[in-house]
């Protein structure tokens, strides 16, 4: 007879034996699986590789008449490329009738890798696509940008491509009158593809103009308004990165504060200040937001400035801190002209032991118009409301707190190129 202890002995073995034999096929199955992932994404740079290129910019506008010789085709891996799962399901079927009959790469980015496919779709219809894959083949995104139909009422789409945006305009023909819906798109830098508002378009063609790219500008604190004074523009103010090497709470910042024609988007006033003396720098208190104000500061006859406001914290929980400033902008021929420069119009700060005890003071600003001219200018009157506030535990008590209110008017005048206090 075979001992029981002899038994469960040979049962953990076999056990065991079993669990590696196992482990031993999953393990070859994941093998194969990444050998089947290498394999594809060669043959996608393959792919890559053997696509020609088209430089930037460029329209596509391709139709049916764009196809009449043999050259103008060029064979496209329909596999490879995925187009079957991610644009066309069922691409292969008869009854659809699809033919991938052309194929071209653009380079917007070394990031990920962008082609422009043409597809057949029928004898009456034909549509070219920019897709975005990753550097291994991945999809990322896509869009249409050209697009011919031979119909009673032929529509067609064509796509202007720049290194930063597409302009799509889709083009009907009805009743021999042709009307146009015209979109713009921006290429993110993870690849995916965004259309923009009617103000982002303004604020694209201001860094173009500007000569900047989105790489350089802080996207979080930009800020745009409509003038409320003239409808038909758009103060637009543009934060451009000093350095390249920033992350997200330590940078400097170089200001472009400019109006727009919201008709043409061309720039009809500039001011430009660098990071030495607008004062904008995130660190240890960090920039947190800018804006811009409209509150009709009348400073002189026939003369409203605009505020551009500036946020500031600070992270620390013992020494709470918060700022805002503003500056007060006014026309100057062509461009703009600072005459109030980061007054504080907001500070709050103390010292607490994060539980209760502790002191803290806040100071608020209200501009106020005066009738009173220096230089030309109308004079300002900075209303201040001032509460400290402290915190203690009594003896045989909660938390309470006490505070005290003060207020005050300071002036403001005008010394020829810029308000002063005195």
């Amino acid at each position: 007879k075979i001992s029981n202890n002899i038994i469960t002995i040979i049962t953990i073995l076999l056990t065991a034996i079993g669990n590696a034999q196992v482990r031993g096929v999953e393990s070859a199955q994941e093998a194969t699986d990444i050998s089947l992932g290498d394999k594809e994404s060669v043959r996608f740079k393959q792919e890559i590789e053997t696509t020609r290129t088209r430089t930037l910019p460029l329209i596509d506008n391709r139709n049916f008449d764009s196809f009449i010789e043999a050259e103008d085709y060029n064979d496209v891996n329909i596999e490879v490329l995925n187009l079957d799962n991610i644009l066309y399901h069922n691409f292969n079927k008869d009854i659809h009738k699809y033919k991938a009959i052309a194929s071209y790469k653009i380079k917007f980015t070394e990031d990920f890798y962008s082609i422009v496919v043409t597809i057949k779709k029928g004898d009456n219809k034909m549509e070219s696509i920019l897709i975005n894959y990753t550097l291994d083949g991945k999809f990322l995104d896509s869009i249409l940008i050209a697009h011919d139909e031979i119909d009673e009422y032929p529509t067609r789409t064509t796509t202007k491509i720049t290194q930063s945006t597409l302009t799509r305009s889709h083009i009907f023909l009805e009743a021999q009158e042709e009307r146009i819906e015209e979109s713009v798109y921006r290429i993110d830098v993870d690849g995916t593809i965004k259309e923009l508002s009617s103000e982002e378009v303004l604020i694209d063609k201001v860094i173009s103009q500007l000569g900047l790219d989105f790489s350089q500008v802080n996207t979080h604190l930009l800020a745009a308004k409509v003038n409320p004074s003239n409808t038909q523009e758009t103060i637009i103010v543009i934060p451009e990165f000093v350095d390249s090497d920033n992350d997200e709470y330590h940078y400097q910042l170089n200001s472009y504060i400019v109006l727009v024609n919201n008709l043409t988007g061309s720039i009809t006033h500039t001011y430009f200040e660098s990071s030495k003396t607008n004062g904008w720098e995130s660190d240890a208190i960090q920039l947190s937001k800018i804006s811009i104000d409209t509150a009709p500061y009348i400073v002189a006859k026939d003369t409203r400035a605009f505020g551009v406001r500036v946020n500031y914290f600070g992270s620390s929980r013992v020494n709470p801190y918060t700022k805002k400033t503003i500056s007060l902008f006014v026309k100057s021929g062509d461009a703009l002209k600072k005459v109030l420069h980061n007054y504080p119009v907001m500070n709050y700060g103390g010292e607490w032991d994060t539980d209760c005890e502790g002191e803290f003071t806040e100071e608020k600003r209200i501009l106020i118009i005066s009738e009173k001219t220096t230089n030309g200018y109308f004079d300002i009157i900075a209303k201040s409301t001032i509460t400290y506030s402290a915190n203690y535990v009594p003896e045989d008590g909660d938390c309470e707190s006490k505070k005290e209110v003060t207020r005050k008017k300071t002036s403001l005048k005008f010394d020829g190129e810029t308000y002063t206090q005195n």
